[in-house]
Order: structure tokens, then sequence, then C-alpha cells
């Protein structure tokens, strides 16, 4: 079978960087729901394996050696949250953060899924608000788009700084 897994495979097999990562599926193993790791280490990329079985049950894990299938496992559980918690150049990509887990080379975007309107939030204001232990998840429901009014869905991202 030459689908989407086939070409998912080839396109994150680029650089050296990409030699090991673990990508996550829906059960039936037709859509990609998110790469979680990538590394050129193998003994980081064992210990995100044994994270992703902990922090994504219910869901498929391949974990890859270049093109090559290392493991495969349905974890056990059900599926308790979205797994595309934090999209696009995120450190904890899908998981569920808590607001004092960043770092001030960090920023954040909200992005609206109903108006796709994106805005850059100040995380000091939110931990202020909601406190540094409060969890992406419960942030993004309490949060509501400046510019449709609608109350979200909102979908937080944590992206790098530039380096100087």
């Amino acid at each position: 079978m030459r689908g989407a897994k086939a070409l998912a495979g080839e396109a994150m097999a680029n650089t050296a960087e990409d030699n090991f990562r673990i990508e996550v599926w829906d059960r039936e193993e037709k859509a990609l729901v998110e790469t979680i790791s990538r590394s050129p280490d193998s003994m980081v990329s064992q210990a995100a394996w044994q994270a992703a079985i902990r922090r994504r049950p219910g869901m498929l894990l391949i974990h890859y050696n270049s093109r090559h299938v290392i493991e495969k496992i349905l974890t056990p559980g059900e599926v308790k949250a979205d797994p595309q918690t934090i999209v696009g150049g995120s450190v904890h990509a899908g998981l569920d953060v808590a607001l004092g887990d960043l770092r001030e080379w960090h920023k954040l975007r909200a992005w609206c899924k109903n108006c796709s309107h994106h805005a850059e939030v100040k995380p000091a204001a939110l931990i202020r608000r909601y406190g540094k232990d409060a969890l992406f998840s419960t942030v993004e429901r309490a949060l509501f788009c400046t510019s449709c009014d609608r109350g979200g869905p909102v979908r937080l991202e944590i992206h790098k700084l530039p380096r100087n």
C-alpha cells in the first residue's frame, strides 16, 4: 500500500535529524495524525517512544529509523484528548503542557478554528490569569477569538523565538 503512509515516511527522511521519528496514526492507519518526535539520536528517540506510549492512549504509534519500522503499537486505553493540542514548531508537539513549562525563548500564538484568525498571546498574561500550573487544554477552552467573538474553539501554538 503506497498511500499517505508511504508518502509521509518519504517526506520525513530528508535529513539526519529525521532518522528516528515517531508518528501517531488513526486506528485504521489511514491518516497521519501527527509526528511527535524527530531525532538523529536513538536513545532520545527511545525515551520519546516510552513517553508517547504513556501520553497517547488508544492511538496507533509507529517508531521509524529512516524508512524502516522499528516498533508499531496500538497503545492501551481510550483516547482521552485531541492529540493535536499544540501544533506548528512546538517543543511539546501535541502534549497537554502547563503554562509554567514555557521558557523565555517560546512565544505563543492563538488560532481560531472558526475564522482562522491568528494572534500572538503573551505567556506572562496567561500565567497571571490562570496560573503556571494551568494546562493548555484548560486555557484553550477559556479563550475566545477577538475577531469573530465566537468563544472558541481556539488552539494555542508554541513557537521558538528566532536566535540572534
